[in-house]
């Protein structure tokens, strides 16, 4: 694993968080192409030697993954109670409020 990568793999995470944060759909799906591409890049250095300093930023990078994780269940958990209030105002229980069409009822 090289500084550069991992450096890369923790400004995308930054940016991904900054996304969400800010509601911005077209950030955050930048956000998410370019995330992709930074653990590519991880992968294809292969094999790294533990530095301290790597340690720390690798350290960084888990828990900004975490902290990405922990808005993306907020927001699931925000749209879910949307939707549900939604069915309540048309008259659908909760678990048929939203089906895999994507339509109500």
């Amino acid at each position: 694993m090289s500084a550069a990568a991992l450096d890369g793999l923790i400004a995308h995470e930054e940016a991904l968080i900054a996304a969400l944060d800010a509601g911005d759909l077209g950030g955050l799906e930048q956000a998410v192409h370019a995330l992709r591409g930074a653990l590519s890049n991880l992968v294809a250095v292969g094999g790294w030697h533990a530095s301290p300093d790597l340690k720390i930023r690798l350290s960084q990078a888990l828990r900004l993954a975490e902290a990405a994780g922990g808005r993306v269940n907020y927001l699931a958990d925000d749209n879910r109670r949307r939707i549900d209030r939604l069915a309540s105002v048309v008259g659908q229980p909760r678990a048929q409020a939203y089906g895999r069409t994507g339509r109500f009822g």
